[in-house]
């Protein structure tokens, strides 16, 4: 399976134990004890909406790396955003040989294509529409976007997308693993956003060519603006995270 592979890729360089973790309203932020940090989408949308959302709260502070990463191949929402942060954390090692950059920079679109974009991000879908693509966009939640089709609507529309953009969260909810299996004719796939795990031997396995993260510069400041509710714009915009592009062979 896509997570287990991923975890044993990083399994050479995920090591010591959580020093601090954080579940925020839009992100989950995990920083080790050896100063690396990562970051995920927190899957509210699927939380529990009780007063226990995480069984291990109180107690994911001091947890071996791997047995936190683990966590991402489960079926608990919120126990998954910590295993893909404790992921990206590791990945932050493998990040540090790739540039900084945008997606869109290396994202070539050709006019008359059609392009699938599986999460919804307004900047991709219009700038992949500028560039002359056909673009739909599939979500688990309606979103007001002309090209806006169910997320179910996957399983029939993936095989037929020239260009295949995925949100990291797709990690989070176990959906990727089908996505790129039903888009394995694309002839340009890419995974994008914080949840992105930057494990490029996975990946590049999967005829994946590009992933775009976040590289987290200052931890701490990442994890209080976690904790106050806000995300990678402010932590952009303040310096405390960037983005970061690998471009696989």
């Amino acid at each position: 399976m896509l997570l287990e592979e991923i975890i044993e890729e990083l399994g050479r360089t995920g090591r010591g134990r959580v020093k601090e973790a954080v579940v925020g309203l839009g992100y989950t932020v995990v920083i080790m004890d050896d100063g690396s940090a990562g970051l995920s989408h927190t899957p509210t949308e699927d939380a529990a909406h009780e007063c226990e959302n995480n069984p291990l709260a109180g107690g994911v502070a001091g947890m071996e790396w791997r047995d936190v990463a683990a966590l991402a191949s489960g079926d608990h929402p919120i126990l998954s955003a910590l295993g893909v942060a404790a992921l990206n954390a590791a990945a932050s090692r493998l990040a540090d040989s790739y540039p900084g950059g945008d997606l869109m920079d290396h994202l070539a679109v050709r006019r008359g294509e059609r392009a699938c974009l599986v999460g919804y991000i307004p900047p991709i879908a219009r700038r992949m529409r500028e560039m002359g693509a056909e673009v739909t966009v599939m979500d688990f939640r309606p979103v007001e976007d002309p090209g806006y089709r169910p997320w179910w609507a996957s399983e029939v529309l993936m095989g037929r997308c020239d260009v295949v953009v995925l949100s990291g969260a797709t990690l989070v909810n176990k959906t990727m693993g089908r996505l790129l299996e039903l888009s394995s004719g694309a002839r340009l796939r890419a995974v994008v956003g914080p949840s992105t795990v930057i494990a490029p031997s996975t990946f590049r396995r999967l005829g994946v060519k590009i992933l775009a993260g976040t590289r987290i510069r200052d931890p701490e400041k990442v994890l209080r603006i976690v904790a106050e509710g806000g995300g990678t714009r402010t932590m952009y915009s303040t310096g405390a995270a960037e983005k970061v592009v690998a471009v696989l062979d």
